[in-house]
């Protein structure tokens, strides 16, 4: 039988610190499912292939959130017009911001078990069904440049890149802006941007020194502030600002708790496509990997995908998110 497909990247942080995760989630699977350990990009494509090609039902992704949507934009590309099966993204990663988004919690390991029970006994599990965002040819489930990026930089230089790192990085951030400091200066430098949504023929000209456009509601150390995202197919939550970094962090307590209420000096907005010209070359990110700089940025709805979680029960803040159903799957399962 097909079963679950997992593609395990051993470079991710997490895998490379505990190189038995992959055979730990291979015990796991068993006889239900195939583990691949992918080392690079044509690794990742044989498996995908491998995948497409016998039917599998279930198609788990093990690494971090830049493993997620490197791994999206392989297996979107393989399956092309073929139904693509559910994805289960195991949260095994640093920051696990997406899996986090969409309700998964605990380890990759624990999440994989239910799932393969679930499946074992063809129990039906919900799926979140989520667009991803295409930026400049790229998917992926967040976009970010200027602090986003440049905050990156400095968290990957830092040699702590884990969640404590992040946050002695940021505490370091808001301190500098109390007092003016280089940091604050070089980070939330401003820029002058070009900006157009859905399309409107007038761009608007703006100075920011954040922007972020989202499908997740979640950025790294549980600020959650993309509440609205994908409530709607194909529709994504942009969020910019240049205002003073101080009066920004009046809002980490309603940025915390997921409030989509208007925040003084942060523009939110809901769009399906979004067109930004720079002055000079910036660097970006996308769920936290970082990619050369260029001078202007497109970015629009991608295909939506049903997202597994294997969790008996939602909770409350879910009432607003789309759902499906994955399985119950054949009745090969009946003895």
């Amino acid at each position: 039988m097909p079963g679950i497909g997992v593609i395990s990247n051993r470079n991710a942080r997490l895998n490379k610190l505990h190189p038995e995760l992959k055979d730990q989630l291979a015990y796991v699977m068993g006889s239900d499912g195939e583990v691949s350990s992918t080392g690079s990009i044509t690794d990742a494509y044989k498996a995908a292939e491998l995948f497409r090609r016998i039917g599998i039902d279930i198609i788990a992704i093990s690494g971090g959130d830049g493993t997620a949507h490197r791994t999206m934009e392989i297996l979107v590309e393989v399956y092309g017009d073929a139904p693509m099966p559910p994805i289960l993204l195991l949260p095994t990663g640093t920051q696990n911001m997406v899996p986090r988004s969409f309700g998964i919690e605990g380890t990759g390991l624990a999440n994989l078990m239910l799932a393969g029970a679930r499946y074992r006994h063809n129990i039906p599990m919900r799926c979140i069904k989520r667009n991803l965002l295409r930026v400049n040819g790229h998917l992926s489930f967040m976009f970010g440049f200027g602090v986003a990026a440049r905050f990156m930089v400095d968290y990957y230089g830092s040699g702590e890149v884990n969640p404590v790192g992040a946050s002695k990085l940021l505490a370091k951030l808001v301190a500098s802006a109390a007092v003016g400091g280089e940091m604050s200066k070089r980070l939330l430098e401003p820029i002058e941007i070009e900006l157009s949504v859905d399309d409107v023929i007038d761009r608007e000209k703006v100075t920011v020194h954040t922007f972020f456009a989202s499908f997740v509601e979640r950025l790294p150390l549980h600020f959650v502030l993309f509440p609205r995202c994908g409530r709607d197919e194909g529709v994504f939550e942009l969020v910019y600002s240049g205002t003073n970094p101080i009066k920004l962090a009046a809002h980490f307590p309603a940025i915390l708790s997921g409030s989509a209420k208007p925040l003084a000096g942060i523009t939110r907005k809901l769009a399906r496509s979004v067109h930004v010209k720079l002055p000079s070359p910036e660097s970006y990110t996308l769920d936290g990997e970082l990619y050369d700089p260029v001078d202007h940025f497109d970015i629009e709805s991608g295909p939506e995908i049903d997202f597994l979680v294997p969790a008996l029960q939602f909770s409350a803040e879910d009432e607003n998110l789309r759902y499906a159903q994955a399985g119950p799957w054949s009745m090969r399962f009946l003895l």
